[in-house]
């Protein structure tokens, strides 16, 4: 039986891990303990020297990296308002966990179907301790605030005595679109947080980078959310062996999505939108769970996974997937997802 192939992010089996692991010469580093170390400093510093931040600290998860970041920022502050979009990962994916558990109070901005932008911000009545953006806005498509505006933003920010922070999850997969480097987007920010997981390709894993006196403060809510982790070893080695193979090779993984996206817009049945990371998605009218029948018979025919199953989009007729290109992409041809697609949807 022929194996699956995956055009974008995919779940690895154990041996897959242990043989990353068992393979890299950061195995000999001695070990962490409560995030402690030197594979942790190798980590924190690498990540550090990245975004050109004093300080970086390790997290086990960005849910409770951001949540971390969030209090610290408004307790120093003592303003609970957070400024984000609808759409966000804190608002829509982690069940406002912020305002749940951190007490914190949400100004929502923006639509369902873009980023917001500078000139939302006049919308705010109250004083707010910190406005985060997300790097690129997942939810809405994977798209990316015009820097132009992170410029206006950035202004905003220092004309309200407002901290800035990056929700940077998929921030390495950013930098072609603006053609900046890493560091070069981060200093528009006082804080980030960014993933080791998605395109790092490691196996779990956070950091938030910052002033070393933010990053010293956030320390205490780190415990107190339950990221002060015994051992970590496994996302630590994954996550820089991830730094050192992956990441150079992420902005050719967003030249293949923009070039499957330009190949997926001759479909007439379907409407794409434009991909401004390696991600986007595909729109449809349809039947979802005719839809996701087809497409699950036509990964096992393909042995092709391109695709997450189609979920129906809010308040309109339609429905909607995500598309995103990593690291076994080129295991795929042009020629095999179009007539893929040209068949799920005849």
């Amino acid at each position: 039986m022929k194996s699956m192939r995956y055009l974008g992010m995919r779940h690895h089996s154990h041996q897959y891990w242990l043989n990353i692991m068992n393979q890299s010469a950061y195995k000999e580093l001695a070990n962490d303990n409560y995030n402690q170390g030197p594979l942790v400093a190798a980590l924190e510093n690498r990540v550090a020297h990245l975004l050109d931040k004093p300080k970086a600290m390790l997290f086990n998860k960005g849910t409770t990296c951001q949540l971390a970041a969030l209090k610290t920022i408004c307790q120093a502050s003592k303003n609970n308002r957070v400024i984000l979009h609808a759409k966000s990962h804190i608002a829509f994916d982690e069940q406002d966990a912020y305002q749940a558990l951190m007490g914190l109070e949400g100004v929502i901005l923006g639509t369902e179907a873009a980023p917001f932008t500078a000139r939302d911000l006049k919308s705010i009545k109250h004083k707010a301790a910190v406005l985060t953006v997300e790097l690129p806005l997942r939810r809405v498509g994977f798209k990316l605030t015009a820097w132009e505006e992170l410029l206006k933003m950035r202004q905003w920010c220092d004309e309200h005595q407002v901290h800035f922070h990056m929700d940077g999850a998929r921030l390495w997969e950013s930098t072609h679109f603006y053609q900046r480097s890493l560091a070069e987007i981060a200093a528009l920010f006082d804080s980030a947080y960014v993933s080791l997981y998605k395109g790092i390709g490691g196996i779990s894993g956070a950091l938030l980078v910052g002033s070393e006196t933010f990053i010293a403060q956030c320390s205490v809510w780190r415990d107190r959310l339950g990221s002060n982790m015994y051992s970590t070893f496994p996302a630590l080695i994954t996550g820089l062996e991830g730094i050192d193979k992956n990441l150079p090779k992420i902005p050719s993984w967003v030249d293949r999505a923009q070039e499957i996206n330009t190949l997926l817009n001759s479909i007439e049945a379907i409407k794409v939108n434009q991909a401004d990371t390696n991600g986007f998605q595909l729109h449809v009218k349809g039947n979802k769970t005719q839809l996701n029948q087809q497409l699950n018979q036509l990964q096992q025919q393909y042995n092709l996974v391109l695709c997450k199953p189609f979920e129906n989009m809010d308040n309109q007729d339609l429905l909607y997937t995500e598309i995103q290109v990593g690291a076994e992409h080129e295991k795929i041809s042009n020629e095999e997802i179009l007539a893929f697609f040209n068949q799920l949807f005849s």
